[in-house]
């Protein structure tokens, strides 16, 4: 069964972005597939949700979420095909790893771009298009964040930028639009299997004995998160919530 409520899910074509689509799909509420350049797998998960949910329920959109042209076609898109927006996800994110004296100004800036850049454009349409009375807008960021790490300044100053923004968002949205972020840990994604060269058993077992739970998050993990923010949070806005089995505790 389908409810009225429309989510839309930047950077969705893979990942945790898939998976919290594919959740709320689940659940009945209509859904956006956003994606930039993923295209053959935003199109095998679109054609997966039509299945199960409905050609009418679900709607897939190229857009560049740095690119603030692109944002308001997207926008325009959704409520022309479906008439509202209740929720805004945003969860497109990149990675440009390099040494701190190597990085370049290209590759900070397109990082902080999507990152950082796209969650405030994306945000700031969402909240002028909403019409209703109980938005929701839910950022992704990272533990790293937080704490850092190595090889990855331009990532790691965008996330703190999400979580800094949340709170921000949250003050002058309230009380019609809440505001608030999760930060995942360790996703079983085939991003942070690259990344963190999990594909080695060695890697992965070094990696899990790092978790108090024992074993890798996944994209219904996080989805699960996302689903309680929206529909079992109502007193809550303005803050973060960690997904990660205990690995990082703040």
């Amino acid at each position: 069964m389908t409810n009225s409520k429309v989510i839309l899910v930047t950077g969705s074509s893979r990942g945790i972005g898939a998976g919290m689509v594919s959740g709320f799909a689940k659940n009945g509420f209509r859904t956006v597939i956003n994606y930039s350049k993923s295209g053959k797998e935003a199109a095998a998960l679109h054609k997966q949700i039509i299945e199960t949910a409905g050609r009418e329920n679900v709607l897939l959109i190229k857009a560049d979420v740095s690119e603030r042209s692109e944002v308001k076609i997207m926008f325009d898109k959704i409520i022309e095909s479906f008439g509202r927006v209740d929720t805004l996800i945003n969860n497109a994110g990149l990675n440009i790893d390099r040494l701190f004296l190597e990085m370049t100004d290209e590759e900070w800036q397109k990082v902080v771009g999507v990152n950082l850049t796209g969650t405030f454009i994306c945000s700031q349409e969402f909240a002028l298009h909403f019409n209703g009375e109980a938005g929701n807008i839910i950022n992704i960021s990272a533990s790293t964040g937080i704490r850092g790490r190595k090889n990855g300044c331009n990532y790691c100053a965008s996330k703190a930028g999400v979580i800094n923004l949340t709170k921000c968002l949250a003050l002058e949205l309230a009380p019609r639009i809440r505001v608030n972020c999760i930060v995942p840990g360790y996703i079983e994604t085939d991003e942070v299997i690259t990344r963190y060269k999990l594909g080695r058993k060695e890697n992965y077992d070094a990696a899990v004995s790092t978790i108090p739970l024992g074993r890798l998050g996944t994209a219904e993990d996080v989805f699960s998160m996302a689903d309680y923010i929206i529909q079992n949070s109502s007193y809550i806005t303005g803050q973060n919530f960690f997904v990660n089995g205990g690995h990082f505790m703040y």
